[in-house]
C-alpha cells in the first residue's frame, strides 16, 4: 500500500526543484610557465585555465594574486575569425572556408593574400594594399574593391568600414578566385584576423575587463593576461611564449534543492521509502 501511495506522490506534481550553480573554484599557481604549458597543467590538475564571466569572478581572482608577479595568465587567447561590422551580411552558422598557403598560419595575427590566392599570417603592423567589400553589391563580381594605398591591418579595417562595409571576407572558392584576380603581383590584406578572443575551455567571452590603455597594432599579441598592479584590476595582451604565473579553475558543480510535499500518508522512516526517494533525487540531479 505504501509503495502504491509513494508512486502517486512521485507523479503527483507536488515536488518542486530549484537548480543552482556554485561559482568556479580558482587556483593560483605561482610557478611561471608559458601559456600552452600552463594550459596543459590546468587541464591535467583541474578543469582548465581560468575563465571569468563577471565582476564577481574578477573580485575572486583579485583575492588570489596579491603575491604573484606583475602579470598572471588566464585562459583568454586569440583565435582566427573574420572581421564583422554592424552592416555585415554575415550569417551565423554559414560554412567556413579556408585557403591557407602551405605551412600557414604562422604565429602572426593578421591575414594577407598573395598573388597565388593563398593566405598567410602576417604581422598586423605591416603596411600593405588591401581589399574592401560592400554588402550592397548585387553581383559577386562587384563585391570587392582593391585599395592600392598601403596601411597596417587596423587602419585598413577602419578605412573599409568607413568607405564600404569591411575588409574582404572570403566565403568560398569563387570569391577567393575573384580576389586573386584583383591582387596581380602583390600581397594584400583581407579581413581574416586572429583577433577574435576565446576562452581555453571553448566558451565565447561575454566579459573581458581590458585595462584602460589603448592597444596599437604593434602591441597586439596572443593572449590576455591579468595585470596585477592595475587599478582597477584589468587585462592586457602578452605573448604565449612569456613565462608567467597562472590561474586554473575547477568547474562549478550543480546543486539541486528539492522541496517535497507529500499528498499521502507515507512513512518516511521506512528504509524502503527513504531509499526510493534518494534514488529518485539522484536520478533527477544527474
Amino acid at each position: 500500500m505504501e509503495k502504491k501511495m509513494f508512486c502517486i506522490f512521485l507523479f503527483s506534481g507536488l515536488c518542486h526543484f530549484t537548480f543552482s550553480y556554485q561559482r568556479p573554484l580558482y587556483h593560483f599557481i605561482n610557478n611561471p610557465k608559458d601559456w600552452l604549458t600552463a594550459q596543459q597543467y590546468c587541464r591535467d590538475m583541474y578543469t582548465d585555465l581560468a575563465t571569468i564571466t563577471d565582476e564577481q569572478d574578477l573580485e575572486d581572482l583579485a583575492g588570489l594574486v596579491g603575491s604573484g608577479g606583475p602579470f598572471v595568465y588566464l585562459g583568454l587567447y586569440r583565435d582566427w575569425g573574420w572581421s564583422v561590422s554592424e552592416n555585415d551580411d554575415y550569417k551565423v552558422g554559414e560554412p567556413a572556408y579556408w585557403n591557407w598557403a602551405s605551412g600557414e598560419p604562422s604565429v602572426q595575427s593578421c591575414a594577407s593574400m598573395s598573388a597565388t590566392g593563398g593566405w598567410s599570417a602576417t604581422p598586423c603592423n605591416a603596411t600593405l594594399s588591401f581589399v574592401c567589400y560592400t554588402a550592397l553589391a548585387t553581383a559577386v563580381s562587384e563585391r570587392f574593391v582593391l585599395i592600392t594605398n598601403t596601411m597596417d591591418w587596423l587602419s585598413a579595417q577602419s578605412y573599409c568600414r568607413t568607405t564600404y562595409t569591411d575588409l574582404a571576407r572570403v566565403q568560398n572558392q569563387q570569391e577567393n578566385d575573384l580576389l586573386q584576380a584583383l591582387v596581380t603581383n602583390q600581397q594584400v590584406w583581407i579581413g581574416l584576423t586572429r583577433m577574435s578572443w576565446r576562452w581555453s575551455d571553448g566558451s565565447e567571452p561575454s566579459f573581458i575587463p581590458w585595462g584602460l590603455s589603448v592597444i596599437t597594432s604593434a602591441q597586439l599579441s596572443d593572449c590576455g593576461v591579468l595585470e596585477v598592479s592595475s587599478n582597477p584590476l584589468g587585462m592586457v595582451q602578452k605573448s604565449y611564449a612569456e613565462k608567467q604565473p597562472f590561474i586554473c579553475y575547477t568547474a562549478p558543480r550543480k546543486k539541486t534543492l528539492v522541496q517535497m510535499e507529500l499528498s499521502a500518508d507515507v512513512d518516511m522512516t521506512d528504509p524502503g521509502v527513504r531509499e526510493s526517494v534518494l534514488k529518485w533525487v539522484s536520478c533527477v540531479e544527474s
